[in-house]
């Protein structure tokens, strides 16, 4: 044997490795690979090992063992042949000395661990050096796409770590699952997760799941954003700190949103400092300007706000690395995180290769990013998307998952996908238009009934909205009725007062 030592190490103390793992392992194989591989063949891999033969004839055991023969020296030693790797080295006397070293197969679990943990470490490491050389490359990558890199890396060594967790049975499935439902039981909550804000929402629910992604679609102007916020601010006012990200609004906009609904006022109103509830002045033309208890109004609800847990990320072009940057550090931060809002999913950006791939591809990759974050943190995350212009050319405007845009593997990653429909807006988009036109044939009499009832279900669609839960892993399918404020673009729950406050703190400050 003379040039090789498996029990060694072969490398310099600063590279992570384990040889004596690796021989360890490969020695329990070669004695009874029939018991030792099923340890470790379901996450380890042959590049997991340093020593690039102990790869070689891992993975030759490997085949091995898939045909249903059992690894031993010989055909292991025809199988790898004259592979580059060897260098010269008597593999025969190699393999003979693994096997005189071995201690026996009943730690071979753990020795296949230890070489994983090793192959973590130089993946770490590698990707810490190479972003160091970036970082000292002048006129190179930006300080952030850096920090993005940094971080995209770890997702993808953590994503492996991930995949390396063992089995778990039913049995152990099914208690994990009782005693969430009694801590629900002991917390007083009839829900199997937060609560949307809206009770007609979490009766058809159950509530957000952790672990949940959920996709809510809806064409522009229909309230996409308006829905996300009020749940964003009923589940932080419940005590649970949310993330909110807006894709395309500014800070103040979305401030202006939430102080209106509370205000009662106009978003323009918050904006311009003038009443919209009103015609304008008939001498200046002027809107008259906010009264003094309008004001006062505005600012109890910024009072109200200070105690909603509520941050908001205004970053044009998030990545799902980026995003799962910010999430974890909440999340292990004292105040936690329980609930991501994504304003919208369209506008977030993928990797660079999923981006040359086509829009399709990078919407297909944020989606499983945005699903394994959700699983990693144990939180839900709501998605907002965009439908395309199908919907508007069909006489039923009610949105189905075939409308989302660019979805890739949205749907299909989704626990639940609901859209946001309100008659009202097609109704009055129809009636600004070139308005009702006599048919061919029709009578004046027939044309006139049809006008009245075009005015009745125009009249009867005022301040009313449907979310269509279309897909529902967890219960039921259906329409929750909802209510919709034109004016502070806000929704509320059909049996909730209207004059009622937009959010009501845990300890009862609205």
């Amino acid at each position: 044997m003379g040039d090789v030592q498996p029990l060694g190490y072969l490398t310099s103390v600063n590279e992570p490795e384990n040889m004596q793992a690796e021989a360890a392992l490969l020695g329990a194989i070669l004695t009874n690979g029939r018991r030792a591989l099923p340890m470790v063949e379901e996450y380890l891999r042959p590049e997991h090992f340093y020593e690039p033969l102990n790869g070689v004839i891992y993975a030759a055991a490997l085949r091995m063992h898939m045909a249903g023969v059992d690894p031993n020296v010989i055909l292991i030693r025809n199988q790898i042949g004259d592979s580059e790797v060897l260098m010269g080295r008597d593999v025969a006397g190699y393999l003979g000395q693994i096997m005189m070293a071995t201690v026996g197969i009943l730690n071979a679990g753990d020795y296949g661990r230890a070489i994983f943990d090793a192959w973590t470490r130089r993946q770490l490491r590698s990707h810490c050096i190479d972003v160091a050389r970036l970082c000292l490359t002048p006129g190179g990558q930006t300080g952030e796409d850096l920090v993005e890199q940094m971080e995209a890396g770890l997702l993808e060594i953590a994503q492996n770590m991930r995949e390396s967790l063992p089995n778990v049975t039913i049995s152990e499935a099914i208690r994990e699952a009782i005693a969430c439902g009694q801590e629900n039981l002991l917390r007083g909550s009839a829900l199997a997760g937060l609560s949307w804000g809206y009770p007609a929402m979490d009766r058809m629910t159950g509530g957000l799941l952790g672990e949940g992604l959920y996709v809510i679609g809806a064409r522009p102007a229909m309230g996409k954003t308006a829905f996300a916020l009020g749940v964003a601010m009923r589940v932080g006012a419940s005590g649970e700190r949310v993330l909110f990200w807006s894709g395309e609004m500014a800070a103040r906009q979305i401030g202006a949103r939430a102080g209106a609904a509370y205000a009662g006022l106009s978003t323009l109103s918050v904006f311009a400092g003038r009443r919209y509830d009103i015609p304008e002045d008939i001498e200046t033309g002027l809107r008259v300007p906010l009264e003094g208890w309008q004001w006062q109004d505005l600012q109890a609800g910024e009072k109200a706000a200070e105690a909603v847990p509520l941050e908001l990320d205004v970053r044009s072009g998030l990545t799902v690395a980026g995003l799962r940057s910010r999430a974890r550090r909440m999340k292990r931060s004292k105040r936690g995180l329980g609930l991501i809002v994504l304003d919208y999913v369209g506008l977030m950006h993928g990797s660079d290769a999923a981006r040359r791939r086509g829009r399709y591809e990078e919407m297909t990759e944020i989606s499983a990013g945005l699903k394994s974050l959700a699983k990693e943190l144990g939180i839900p995350i709501i998605a907002l998307a965009q439908l395309n212009r199908e919907v508007e050319k069909r006489e039923d405007k009610r949105p189905t998952e075939a409308d989302l845009r660019d979805s890739g593997g949205l749907e299909q990653d989704a626990d639940l996908v609901a859209f946001l429909y309100r008659d009202h807006y097609y109704l009055r988009k129809e009636a600004s238009g070139d308005g009702l036109q006599k048919r061919d044939k029709e009578t004046n009499e027939q044309f006139a009934n049809r006008c009245s009832e075009f005015q009745f279900r125009l009249q009867e669609s005022v301040g009313k909205a449907q979310i269509l839960i279309r897909k529902n892993r967890h219960g039921g399918t259906g329409s929750v009725r909802m209510r919709f404020d034109d004016d502070s673009t806000w929704f509320r729950d059909e049996c909730e007062d209207p004059r009622s406050p937009a959010w009501v703190c845990r300890d009862g400050a609205a």
